[in-house]
C-alpha cells in the first residue's frame, strides 16, 4: 500500500494537491496523511495575531480538510499530523514514523510561513523524498503524456520507481528528454535505457542552455500532463530550481512538476 504524504495550509490550492494525489492513486491500496507544519507563539512571529494557539488552530485546519478529503474520497485510510519543525525537516519525520512513497503539495496558497511557494522550494531542493508540486491552477485531467528530462547523470531503478509506477498506473506515454551539456553520457544513456526497456517511450535532446524553453515548447507541443526530473545536490536542475527559472517551472505553470530522488 502507498503512503501519500499530503502537506497542506489549508488553502484551496493544497487541496487542490490532494485531489491530484486522490485521482492518481486512489483509495484501494494508497493511504495518505495530511501534514501541516505552523509558528510557536514563542517566535512571535509579526504574522500571527497575539494570543493564537497556533498548535490548536493547526489540529483544527487539519480536521476540517479531513472531512473535506473524506467528503472527496469516500472510503479511505487517512492520518493527520502537525509539526512546528519546518517543512522539510517535517516530511522527513513523518517519513521516520511511517515510511513515505510520495508528497504531493501544492506551490502556491497562503499558510503559516507565508506564499507556500517557499516550502514547495524548499521541499524541491532540501527534501529527500519524491515530490510532485502541483500547481493551483491544474486543472484534473487524465495523465496521458509524462515528460521525463534527464541530465546526463546516472539514474538508478530506486530513483525512477515512482515515475514508473505512476506510467504502470496511468498507461502514459512517456517521453524522455536528453539534456544535453557537453559531457559524454552515452554510458547513462545506456543504462537508462535498460531501466527503462519494459516502458515504451520516445528520446529527444536537447542542449543545455536551452532546457527551459525546450521543456517549455514540448509540454504545449506534446501536451504533458506532468513533467519529471531527479533532484542533485550538485547538478543543473539544482541551480535550476535555486534561480530565477525556479519559479516559472514549479511556481507559475499548469503542469504538475514531479522531483525524483537523486
Amino acid at each position: 500500500m502507498k503512503h501519500i504524504l499530503l502537506p497542506s495550509d489549508f488553502s484551496d490550492a493544497s487541496f487542490n494537491a490532494a485531489k491530484f494525489a486522490l485521482g492518481l492513486y486512489g483509495t484501494k491500496d494508497a493511504e495518505y496523511t495530511f501534514l501541516n507544519v505552523y509558528l510557536k507563539l514563542a517566535y512571535r512571529n509579526a504574522l500571527l495575531p497575539p494570543g493564537q494557539d497556533t498548535e490548536r488552530a493547526s489540529r483544527n485546519g487539519l480536521r476540517r480538510m479531513e472531512r473535506r478529503f473524506r467528503k472527496e474520497a469516500g472510503t479511505v485510510h487517512l492520518a493527520l499530523r502537525s509539526s512546528f519543525s519546518a517543512l522539510a525537516n517535517a516530511m522527513e519525520e513523518a517519513d521516520d514514523a511511517k515510511p513515505v512513497d510520495l508528497v504531493v503539495m501544492g506551490t502556491q496558497g497562503e499558510g503559516n510561513y507565508g506564499l507556500v511557494g517557499r516550502n514547495t522550494s524548499a521541499a524541491v531542493t532540501s527534501a529527500t523524498l519524491p515530490v510532485i508540486a502541483v500547481p493551483a491552477r491544474w486543472q484534473p485531467v487524465k495523465l496521458d503524456r509524462i515528460l521525463f528530462a534527464d541530465d546526463g547523470v546516472e539514474d538508478t531503478a530506486y530513483s525512477l520507481e515512482p515515475l514508473l509506477d505512476i506510467v504502470r498506473r496511468t498507461g502514459a506515454a512517456l517521453t524522455v528528454l536528453h539534456v544535453d551539456q557537453g559531457a559524454d553520457t552515452t554510458g547513462q544513456r545506456a543504462k537508462l535505457k535498460a531501466l527503462l526497456k519494459n516502458v515504451p517511450h520516445t528520446v529527444k535532446s536537447v542542449a543545455g542552455a536551452e532546457v527551459v524553453p525546450a521543456l517549455e515548447r514540448l509540454v504545449a507541443e506534446e501536451g504533458a500532463d506532468l513533467v519529471a526530473v531527479v533532484r542533485r545536490q550538485r547538478s543543473f536542475w539544482h541551480r535550476l530550481f535555486n534561480g530565477s527559472t525556479s519559479k516559472r517551472m514549479a511556481l507559475h505553470t499548469n503542469v504538475p512538476l514531479l522531483v525524483l530522488r537523486g
